[in-house]
């Protein structure tokens, strides 16, 4: 399964280089003073470090790695106050180092309990178009699915047109392990946070090809990082193979990955290297559309 491996830069390595871009110094702390903007300060109950750790966790709500330098200097703390804020977070779960060693990512505990933007309605209508023209175009099922922690729940999604379907998923949570959507925002996660989604080596079996142990898992999930798509052949159930790509967004909370799935009478590995060509020219296309689109 090298088919494509090199087929120019990864959607999911160009997707932290625009958001590493977009999160630069200066845009994090315009958002850092919005947040405190937002917070009033003249109460003679509120505690400082308190308050100052809230305000990190917004901030990683909205950003994929922050460091120490740009809390303290966003949020008007000294360094050492920032650096032992993190630390007590970090030691809770709710922040974790990032794997480059460079800033702080959101940790398990926040990724349990932060709510993706996307699954607020005006986002599902949003992404709708996407949908629709993937299935006019490719005549398969579709769907769109955001990480829920280790879970990945199916937003939306459009059936096909065939007599032999999977038929539409809509509503659906399954272990992000067994699944193409899944993997593709497992991907996005560090080595460390995928160790702290799964804590033991076993993972649950769904299909006759689902990775079973933690090991696999995050080898699959190198492979994913360096190509750009996902891949399920019979994982997350017998008989339907699926290929993934990722709607990308300005955050951790805003990204998606849109799916199609086909029985494997039509889910052939060349039949699904060309159906993840059309998935990616028309995910890529809304990609740069939303880009462009003003903040």
């Amino acid at each position: 399964m090298e088919n494509g491996v090199s087929e120019g830069r990864s959607a999911s390595l160009e997707v932290r280089e625009r958001v590493r871009q977009r999160g630069d110094d200066a845009h994090l702390c315009a958002g850092a003073r919005r947040i405190m903007s937002q917070t009033p300060s003249d109460d003679k109950y509120i505690i400082g470090s308190l308050d100052t750790g809230l305000q990190m966790l917004e901030l990683m709500l909205n950003y994929d790695t922050v460091t120490i330098t740009e809390i303290a200097k966003g949020l008007g703390v000294g360094r050492s106050t920032a650096h032992r804020a993190l630390k007590t977070l970090e030691n809770r779960g709710f922040v974790a180092l990032s794997s480059a060693g460079r800033g702080y990512v959101a940790g398990p505990k926040l990724v349990e309990i932060g709510s993706p933007r996307c699954l607020d309605p005006q986002s599902r209508i949003r992404n709708r178009p996407i949908l629709n023209r993937v299935l006019d175009e490719t005549g398969e099922s579709v769907h769109s699915s955001l990480l829920l922690g280790a879970q990945l729940l199916v937003v939306d999604g459009r059936k096909s047109r065939h007599e032999v379907d999977i038929g539409r998923r809509v509503g659906m949570v399954a272990p992000a392990h067994a699944m193409a959507g899944g993997k593709m925002l497992l991907s996005l996660l560090s080595d460390d946070q995928i160790m702290a989604l799964f804590p033991n080596e076993e993972l649950l079996r769904l299909g006759p090809r689902t990775l079973s142990t933690r090991s696999a898992l995050m080898e699959d999930l190198r492979d994913i990082r360096k190509r750009g798509y996902s891949v399920a052949v019979q994982e997350s159930e017998r008989g339907v193979n699926s290929v993934g790509v990722l709607l990308s967004g300005d955050s951790w909370r805003d990204r998606m990955a849109i799916v199609i799935s086909v029985p494997v009478e039509r889910g052939s590995w060349e039949e699904l290297m060309s159906l993840r060509e059309q998935l990616q020219a028309i995910v890529d296309e809304e990609n740069r559309r939303l880009e462009a689109a003003p903040a």
